[in-house]
């Protein structure tokens, strides 16, 4: 996420656009063939891309622009007092206007560009923040994807998907800077949705250099057209590149990081269930739930020596040590449960320094945020199961940007378990393990994966990625 400096850049996501990038912005929108009669931006902040699109586009007939912050506004129009004739400038809040009305009345062809706030809902809602669209889960996320955070967004994907909503019915260009992952995002929902794109474009900027912002940003451009749908995007390295990088692509509801590339290895597509990737064991709290082994002692990540019972005890292999490519740990977890929900009581008899140790630390884990946790058995875990216990397991990473899987063997006879940032299939024999290890490293099947991953994303390897895999 973005650091900033102040409560107004947090809420408002507060990044008023450079001259310079809006003109060059501007500049490549001509040299892509758009000549719009109106230009609307719906959040103009200073009119920075208003100055610039009144100069590159002198034949627009309409400049209009809406800013919530009324201070902006009075900026703005000293800014384009020379546009002032063709100008429509007014305090408005985009959450409550009417976006496909406002649209469908501007001269043609349409052209709405502009750098909507950069925050999340969930970050606004933190602040008491009133600037939020209406409540609804607009990605349909459902379940643990919803309570664990999958179902926040940022607040620049909902308003710019409501753009190119109301752009439907008339067609039109759309110009947005935006993270890089909330493109993908707004895409990938466009062409879920059938709204009728046409050429589209994502154009990596330096965000850094132009926001002091340490994250991956673009220039998103969608050409929305009646008569010509296209379910492509062109990614170019920079605004002035000619040639693209690479072209995404949409196939049955998920995003293709590399059409031409899906292409080729299509073959390997799975066309029913196979055996199913899990994740390792989350618990949320490390500095009781892991030790590290020092001689023969066990240590807790709060400098704890404890002595417990072997029965709940089990090797851990990070996800670290995994893409290293490690074959031994001296790194413990402590597993309360076979499987998810399971009556964590019967410890107390089995165990007893073990259930002790657990009750001395209830309260750190009674502590943890995740609602996944609540109504469950006291000390529960997730990511449990008869899998979890299988002997040899086949693993990879999900955080490092690397498609190297590991076979992962017992040690001191006991199965090593991983953690939630690792994915791993189950084998009972050794043989079956270095089989299917060998050929998920082989080189065709690391292509089929490449064409769907992004490497740029926080967890680049996802357990849907990896099952599509024939």
């Amino acid at each position: 996420m973005i650091r900033v400096k102040s409560r107004q850049k947090t809420e408002f996501g507060d990044f008023q656009t450079p001259s310079e990038l809006a003109a060059a912005v501007c500049h490549r929108l001509q040299a892509d063939g758009v000549s719009p009669a109106s230009v609307l931006e719906p959040t103009c902040g200073q009119g920075f891309f208003l100055e610039a699109a009144a100069h590159q586009f002198p034949e627009a007939k309409l400049l209009m622009g809406r800013e919530w912050n009324a201070d902006y506004v009075a900026s703005a129009s000293l800014r384009l007092d020379a546009a002032s004739d063709r100008l429509d400038l007014a305090q408005a809040d985009f959450f409550q206007e009417d976006w496909p009305q406002q649209i469908e009345s501007l001269p043609g062809p349409v052209l709405i560009l502009g750098n909507p706030p950069w925050v999340t809902n969930s970050e606004l809602g933190s602040l008491g923040s009133g600037n939020l669209p209406t409540k609804s889960n607009f990605q349909n996320d459902r379940g643990i994807a919803a309570k664990t955070g999958k179902a926040n967004f940022d607040i620049s994907q909902w308003m710019i998907t409501h753009l190119l909503e109301s752009l439907a019915s008339r067609g039109g260009t759309l110009a947005m800077l935006c993270k890089t992952a909330v493109a993908r995002k707004i895409l990938l929902q466009a062409w879920k949705a059938s709204l009728p794109l046409g050429k589209c474009s994502i154009r990596e900027i330096n965000a850094r250099k132009h926001f002091g912002a340490a994250v991956d940003a673009c220039l998103l451009t969608c050409e929305v057209r009646l008569d010509k749908e296209s379910q492509s995007c062109d990614v170019f390295s920079s605004l002035e590149a000619t040639e693209p990088t690479t072209t995404l692509g949409h196939h049955e509801g998920n995003l293709l990081a590399n059409r031409v590339q899906f292409d080729r290895y299509r073959h390997l597509l799975a066309s029913q269930p196979g055996p199913r990737w899990r994740s390792g064991i989350k618990h949320d709290c490390r500095d009781v739930m892991q030790f590290r082994r020092e001689g023969w002692s066990l240590v807790n990540g709060l400098g704890e020596v404890v002595e417990l019972e072997a029965d709940y005890l089990f090797p851990l292999m990070p996800a670290g040590a995994i893409f290293r490519g490690e074959t031994d740990t001296q790194q413990m977890v402590l597993v309360p449960q076979s499987r998810t929900g399971e009556d964590t009581a019967k410890i107390e008899a089995t165990a007893p320094r073990t259930w002790a140790y657990l009750q001395r630390h209830a309260a750190r884990l009674a502590a943890r945020k995740s609602s996944i946790y609540r109504g469950r058995p006291p000390y529960s875990i997730f990511g449990i199961g008869e899998y979890s216990f299988a002997t040899w397991k086949v693993a990879i990473s999900a955080l490092h940007k690397s498609l190297a899987f590991r076979v992962i063997g017992p040690q001191d006879r006991r199965p090593v378990m991983l953690d939630d940032t690792t994915y791993f299939l189950s084998f009972r024999t050794r043989k079956a393990a270095q089989t299917a290890a060998k050929r998920l490293n082989s080189d065709e099947v690391r292509s089929f994966y490449e064409a769907w991953i992004f490497w740029d994303a926080k967890r680049p390897i996802t357990s849907e990625i990896l099952q599509r895999l024939a």
